[in-house]
């Protein structure tokens, strides 16, 4: 990449235009500032002055009150002297009130505060004096000369009011006209740093910034010849410095860019055709089951599209495929240099690489710069390796590498994949075996062990019968209850197979327990003509594949039971998983309810009675968990199993449930 380095400082000089217009800026901000700071002052100061005017015109108006009610001779003379001291009373609050004390100025010297003092010097001692008397009065020829003397001063006391007046208009007026010429020469000072400001900018801004453009709108159309000629120690000065060292080196970037360009679009192509290549091996891999056709077509594919000479796949013992286990392009199906079906194949049977490596020789090990080995595992679990022979002896390209490092791991997905379901597969038949096996050790073995054992005895009986003939008969009737319980006992074994026959022959359809349960329920529905209510709320999953088996089983036998012996109408059959405790720890528990409306019986103990219970109980206990049957003659019968399934998650309490798990002890 090529750098262009500028040969002025980076760092704004003493003619930075950014400090010129901040200082422009700031003096306006400034200008505006003290403006508005002098006007919040003078109308601080003056706020109170139009108060005070107004409080001193109201002691005009009071003080010829005052007057009119000395002049009126209407009414008694206490009335009218009540009236006056009334009067006199506001006269005086309203001269020492706060809102005309406030105006007024400190200095004792003031005109203002001269005029205020005048008018209250003369209320106090003349105009209150008088007042004085009248109140005074006992009748009126006494008060008559106290409201003379008021009356006949009082027009030169109200034109000292109104001088008071008069020079608190005139300061008020001072003010305001101080107020416009403050305003008058900051919007004049405003102005003159705006012009100001303006002509910089015009001068130092707008023509280099038209120049800049000018010059950038011709390098825009191609012409890099063009010189810019602004320049200085300032922001553009600098930035027209930086376009012409710029327009030198375009030239060269332009060829540079093509360059990438052209790389770019290879490598864009390249790594269109990987995605596409990966894509189809996952689909060939992941459509079906992996064999070796299939691995056959994904090398041809990846040998196809990389133009490689050869590419194969060598796996390990265990991992073989029908019998393949190396599987290369083209007509041979072996890779050059070896197999793993020999001995000394350094190729197959050495340790896999970490990373891709050069190839080995089948026999020495030594390496082999022609090809390339990729290690085809999948987590810790190694499958064999995968080589890539390229068509010329350069060896693999530097993108190839990773592709093909990704199909190996696709592969050996893949196996690994098929290798858990061929295991799931084995673990399946196992269980299914483990299953038969116990089924016919707890049916028909201990049958076929009775029937045996009876089978001696009646042998017994016979010979006895034949070697004494006097003892024929007794041997005869004794011969007689054995070959029943004989009959009995191969009833009950051609019912136990018929019972693991039917049990072995269930299918899941691949929908797990409860599509099993509808179709037993739909069965023993149609047989016994019942109305069979099916309730599955397990949550799929929670059961093992034994554990279904023996659910199913128990609701088949107990369904059995309902058509054959309860002669019931209705029948609810449900499935839930119930929270139980146990100490402090919460675990969930299966529960199986089957409920008729029967005839009911007498419950008798596990081993007593009828052989299906038996069997049941013995279900039962084998997923470790237990059978209650409730019944009454004639009140229906509720089998109820319950049992902790190994594969179970544990259930969220409900809130009921946590409450009684709190008011529990």
């Amino acid at each position: 990449m090529i750098r262009l380095t500028a040969s002025n400082p980076a760092s704004p000089g003493p003619r930075s235009i950014l400090v010129v217009v901040g200082l422009l800026m700031a003096a306006v901000v400034l200008l505006g500032i003290t403006g508005m700071v002098t006007s919040v002052v003078i109308a601080q100061i003056s706020g109170g002055m139009a108060a005070a005017v107004n409080q001193s015109g109201t002691l005009r108006m009071q003080s010829y009150r005052i007057g009119m009610a000395l002049a009126g001779d209407e009414g008694p003379l206490l009335e009218r002297q009540a009236a006056v001291d009334g009067l006199a009373k506001e006269f005086e609050a309203r001269l020492f009130s706060a809102r005309l004390i406030d105006a007024l100025p400190a200095v004792a010297s003031d005109s203002v505060r001269l005029a205020y003092e005048r008018v209250r010097w003369r209320w106090e001692h003349e105009m209150r004096r008088a007042l004085a008397v009248f109140l005074a009065a006992a009748d009126t020829i006494e008060a008559a000369p106290g409201g003379g003397a008021y009356l006949r001063q009082v027009d030169d006391f109200v034109a000292d009011i109104h001088g008071l007046v008069r020079v608190l208009e005139e300061r008020a007026e001072r003010r305001i006209q101080l107020l416009r010429w403050m305003q008058s020469i900051a919007l004049v000072l405003v102005v003159v740093v705006v012009s100001v400001t303006l002509v910089v900018v015009r001068r130092r801004v707008a023509a280099p910034l038209g120049a800049l453009l000018d010059s950038a709108d011709r390098v825009r159309c191609g012409d890099f010849s063009v010189r810019t000629p602004v320049t200085g120690n300032d922001e553009l000065g600098r930035l027209g410095a930086a376009m012409n060292l710029m327009t030198d080196g375009l030239s060269r970037i332009y060829s540079e860019l093509e360059q990438r360009v052209a790389k770019k679009t290879l490598d864009l192509a390249r790594t269109n055709q990987s995605l596409d290549l990966l894509y189809r091996t996952s689909r060939a891999l992941e459509s079906g089951p992996v064999s070796e056709p299939v691995l056959r077509g994904v090398l041809d594919d990846v040998c196809r599209e990389l133009s490689l000479e050869r590419l194969a796949l060598c796996l390990r013992d265990g991992f073989a495929l029908a019998g393949v286990d190396c599987i290369a392009t083209g007509d041979s199906p072996r890779p050059q240099g070896g197999c793993a079906a020999r001995e000394d194949c350094a190729l197959c049977r050495g340790p896999l690489p970490a990373e891709p490596i050069a190839g080995r020789s089948a026999k020495s090990g030594a390496r082999d710069r022609s090809c390339q080995d990729f290690a085809v595992r999948d987590q810790a679990q190694h499958f064999g390796l995968l080589r890539a022979t390229p068509d010329s002896d350069k060896g693999l390209q530097p993108w190839q590498m990773p592709l093909l490092e990704a199909v190996a791991g696709h592969a050996a997905r893949a196996l690994s994949l098929q290798a858990r379901m061929n295991e799931g597969r084995r673990l399946v038949l196992h269980e299914e075996r483990s299953i038969l096996a116990r089924e016919l050790h707890d049916s028909l073995a201990q049958s076929l062990s009775y029937l045996k054992i009876q089978a001696a005895r009646l042998d017994v009986a016979l010979q006895g019968a034949t070697s004494n003939s006097s003892t024929g008969k007794a041997g005869a009737a004794d011969a007689a209850p054995i070959l029943a319980e004989l009959r009995t006992g191969i009833n009950s074994a051609y019912r136990q197979l018929r019972e693991l026959l039917t049990t072995f022959r269930l299918k899941m359809d691949g929908q797990g327990l409860g599509s099993a349960l509808i179709a037993t329920v739909r069965e023993f529905g149609q047989r016994g003509h019942l109305d069979i209510a099916l309730h599955d709320r397990l949550p799929a999953g929670v059961l093992s594949a034994n554990e279904e088996v023996h659910v199913l089983q128990i609701v088949r036998e107990a369904l059995s039971n309902v058509v054959r012996h309860a002669r019931a109408t209705q029948c609810r059959v449900e499935l839930v998983l119930q929270r139980a405790l146990q100490g402090e720890q919460a675990h969930a528990d299966a529960v199986v309810t089957i409920t008729d409306d029967g005839r009911g019986f007498h419950p008798q103990p596990p081993g007593q009675g009828h052989y299906g219970m038996t069997i049941m109980h013995e279900r039962a206990a084998s997923l470790d968990g237990s059978i209650r049957i409730d019944s009454q003659p004639g009140c229906g019968t509720e089998l109820r199993l319950s049992f902790r399934p190994r594969l179970g998650p544990t259930p969220t309490p409900t809130p009921e449930q946590k409450q009684n798990e709190q008011q529990s002890p």
